[in-house]
């Protein structure tokens, strides 16, 4: 009977004991996985923080709006960036070949090395035709390039300024005109350009005519010819059937001291003495 009671009475005492041991067991091992994310979560932190300490730096982009594209990439480069031209558009508040804008923005934060991209302006679309008449033809043409135009046809013709001395151009000065536009020139060929001295000291002379044909009927012949006291320098040189508002444009030759006539529909309408 002792020996029944006094295994009960240890059973009793056990079951306790037990239960602590459990919760001990327990809270060791919250404890240890406690202690073991903490561990794996400073050596993380630590190699973030390394991998950041080696990582480039950061900079801020510099402030190269209207400035000339060369020294916005140098300013760039001093900065420690890359400037990418990404467009280059029209526009009439930047002076052309400037920067007009950058991605991303002055002032930004960025890491270093990074390509900034940039949009140049192009300068206005339109330009004015500057004043070229009384100037010599290079320095004409470098006045034409200088607008952001270019030189279409250059014609000369019997003049007494000296040769190369501009004496018409086309479109006029101050002309608002496209970039696409071309200024036509005439020239002075001198005092003897187009004549040509044959055997015996004849002279002819090598002329070009032009003429727009004027209002009137709806087709109008025109002939352009040269009328001489010597026949064989009698010669049309163009006859065709035109509208009003055409040009016309003729070759022709004749010694000095011969006429030019132009006839519309048999009527002269120029009569002048070569």
């Amino acid at each position: 009977m002792q020996n029944r009671s006094g295994k009960r009475q240890d059973e009793k005492v056990s079951w306790p004991s037990w239960l602590l041991q459990m919760l001990l067991a327990t809270v060791k091992g919250l404890l240890a996985t406690i202690l073991t994310v903490v561990l794996f979560v400073g050596v993380v932190s630590a190699l973030v923080l390394v991998a950041l300490g080696r990582g480039p730096a950061e900079v801020a982009v510099p402030n190269v709006v209207n400035m000339q594209r060369d020294q916005a990439l140098q300013t760039m480069i001093d900065a420690g960036l890359r400037l990418d031209i990404s467009r280059e558009v029209y526009n009439v508040d930047v002076e052309d070949g400037h920067v007009i804008l950058t991605r991303p923005a002055a002032g930004k934060v960025t890491r270093a090395g990074r390509k900034i991209y940039a949009v140049v302006s192009l300068g206005a679309q339109d330009v004015k035709v500057p004043k070229v008449v009384g100037h010599n033809s290079e320095s004409a043409q470098q006045r034409i390039r200088d607008a952001k135009l270019s030189v279409g046809t250059v014609k000369y013709k019997a003049d007494s300024n000296p040769r190369g001395h501009v004496l018409e151009q086309s479109p006029g000065a101050d002309a608002v005109v496209s970039r696409s536009q071309q200024v036509n020139l005439v020239l002075s060929g001198g005092p003897e350009y187009g004549r040509h001295k044959f055997a015996g000291e004849r002279t002819v002379v090598f002329r070009t005519a032009r003429l727009v044909v004027p209002q009137g009927e709806a087709l109008q012949r025109v002939v352009i010819k040269v009328v001489s006291t010597k026949p064989e320098f009698e010669k049309v040189f163009y006859g065709r059937v035109h509208r009003p508002g055409d040009e016309v444009t003729a070759d022709f030759y004749a010694p000095q001291g011969a006429r030019l006539q132009v006839l519309m529909d048999n009527e002269a309408l120029f009569n002048q003495k070569i």
